[in-house]
């Protein structure tokens, strides 16, 4: 079943009618899909909203709704993954690859050895979106913009974990997480320096080793992930 999410307000009753030309091109050009078949539409917030398509041109959908249910698809835990900058490939691997596993946010940070100092945010939403829908997600994960590491350190809610070799292991670790939101704070190229890490235990930030092998900036967030998201 073909899912693709859309804003909530175009849901209005049992009809969704919008004239979103990409969502419109693919469905018709790309994916065949034609009048009297079935989509799912997704209003972002869980809910998941079986269609029959009326009507499906170039200038826009017409569908019924003929069913609504809730996404059974999320983890009880909520991760922001705040991502160090890095090069442009690595970044949207990051983001495709965190929102399949299941995080539910994420805050690009200027640490001091980042590689880059911005990035196409539509682009990113977008990377995020075609994950989501392809993971079968029924949340999108969110997109903050871009914070200094010392801010973001401050202005995180919810418990904060910064990964590093020096840290406790996050298999133990994992065990004691009591908390519904979690922050995973991920370095750049070379690490966070040494600096960066005594103002984040200064900051309270536990900090956190994936184990003695050293991994890319790119994988480390998403191997956190995956241990801490599934049980």
């Amino acid at each position: 079943m073909h899912r693709f999410f859309i804003d909530p307000r175009l849901i209005q009753g049992n009809r969704i009618v919008f004239s979103d030309r990409e969502i419109a091109n693919q469905l018709k050009k790309v994916l065949r899909i034609k009048s009297g078949d079935e989509v799912l539409f997704l209003d972002g917030s869980g809910k998941e909203y079986l269609t029959v398509l009326d009507s499906l041109d170039s200038s826009g959908i017409k569908g019924r709704v003929v069913k609504v249910s809730e996404n059974k698809n999320e983890p009880e835990l909520k991760i922001t993954l705040y991502q160090s900058l890095c090069k442009k490939d690595k970044l949207e691997w990051v983001l495709q690859k965190n929102t399949e596993v299941g995080i539910a946010a994420f805050a690009p940070v200027l640490a001091e050895r980042s590689e880059k100092l911005g990035f196409n945010a539509e682009r990113a939403e977008k990377i995020i979106r075609e994950a989501a829908e392809q993971s079968e997600r029924g949340i999108l994960p969110a997109l903050f913009k871009i914070q200094d590491l010392s801010d973001a350190l401050k202005n995180a809610a919810g418990e904060k974990i910064i990964l590093d070799r020096s840290g406790e292991n996050i298999k133990s670790y994992k065990s004691t997480v009591n908390s519904q939101m979690l922050n995973v704070f991920v370095g750049p190229e070379g690490g966070f320096t040494e600096n960066e890490i005594e103002i984040a235990k200064n900051s309270g930030v536990k900090i956190i080793s994936l184990g003695p092998r050293i991994l890319r900036t790119e994988t480390a967030g998403l191997v956190a992930a995956a241990i801490l998201l599934n049980k």
